[in-house]
Order: structure tokens, then C-alpha cells, then sequence
């Protein structure tokens, strides 16, 4: 197998939809892969105007923890692009649905090491995935906390729009109901 085809094996095997794996490295000693991957995207979506932008600024690298894989740790080294916006003349960096925000770490991790935590606690977790007790306690509540702003957010209550009214009546026009 080429090497073209080892990356792509990997990049499957990792199952992250937003990235491919241009490059593997072992550390034996700490038993430890470094995989860097790459954006997909070639093109960034300006957050401030909304416009698509495709003029990179610079690139800088970033550490990630995921999730390990044959017993061996998994350290993502993330090639992240800043664009530039024409539009707004604003710089940005995209961000990735896989990525969490504020911590090195991929959310899958993030989730695992919550799940791991909740049925024991934070330091067994952390001896297990081979972190620090004080950054795992960090991440772990800063993700909890995170998905219950989102539950909060998903279940807040909408305004009501009508009472007492069918379906039927509402398509029909009838004029049986009332709107609020």
C-alpha cells in the first residue's frame, strides 16, 4: 500500500467528516500517534459579513487530544487557516463541529471523558486517558456545562402564535379561529 493510500486509510479510520490525515508520526516511547490533519474545506465562511471567502492570511497549527485508538494516544495536529474577508475586511478562523471550543480537545473526547467521569469521577478519567486531573476537571465540567446551554437553548419556549386551533382550520382559512 502507497502512502496515498495509507492516508486515506487513516483519515477513514479517524471518522472525522471536516478533516483528512496528511501526515502520521509514533512516538514509541510515550506511546503516542501524531496525525496531522487538514480542513477539507478550502474556503471559509466570513462570521461577520456571511460572505465565502477564499484568500488564506496564515496557518498555524494546533494540538488536539481525541480520542485513542489501538492503545495508543491520539494527538490531532490541526492545520487551521485564517482568511481574510474582501467584504469586511475582517480576519477569521473558521470553526469545525469536531473541534471544541476553548478546549484542545475533539468533542468525542470531551464526550467520552464526561460519560467515563460520570461513572466514576474525574480522576479516574483522567489517569485513564492520560491527562492532567486539574485540565480533565476543566474540560469535563466546561462540556457539561456547554451541552446544557444548548439543551436550554433547544427546549426554551416559543411564543404562542394561536389558541385553540386545528390544524385543518388553520390550512382551510375558514376563519373559525382566531390568531393571537
Amino acid at each position: 500500500m502507497d502512502t496515498a493510500q495509507s492516508l486515506a486509510a487513516i483519515t477513514l479510520l479517524l471518522d472525522l467528516q471536516e478533516f483528512e490525515v496528511v501526515e502520521v508520526a509514533e512516538d514509541r516511547g510515550q506511546k503516542l500517534r501524531r496525525l496531522t490533519v487538514i480542513p477539507k474545506a478550502t474556503a471559509g465562511l466570513c462570521p461577520y459579513c456571511g460572505r465565502l471567502c477564499e484568500e488564506r492570511h496564515l496557518c498555524r497549527d494546533r494540538k488536539v487530544v481525541d480520542l485513542p485508538m489501538g492503545g495508543w494516544g491520539t494527538e490531532l495536529v490541526v492545520r487551521l487557516w485564517q482568511f481574510r474577508c474582501e467584504g469586511c475586511d475582517r480576519f477569521f478562523t473558521p470553526r469545525f463541529a469536531a473541534l471544541s471550543e476553548g478546549a484542545h480537545a475533539t468533542e468525542r473526547f470531551l464526550c467520552r471523558l464526561a460519560e467515563l467521569a460520570g461513572r466514576g469521577d474525574v480522576s479516574m478519567a483522567a489517569r485513564f486517558f492520560g491527562i492532567p486531573e486539574k485540565t480533565a476537571e476543566e474540560w469535563c465540567y466546561g462540556y457539561l456545562e456547554q451541552k446544557q446551554r444548548e439543551q436550554k437553548s433547544r427546549t426554551e419556549l416559543k411564543p404562542v402564535r394561536s389558541l385553540g386551533i386545528e390544524e385543518l382550520s388553520l390550512k382551510k382559512d375558514t376563519g373559525s379561529s382566531a390568531a393571537c
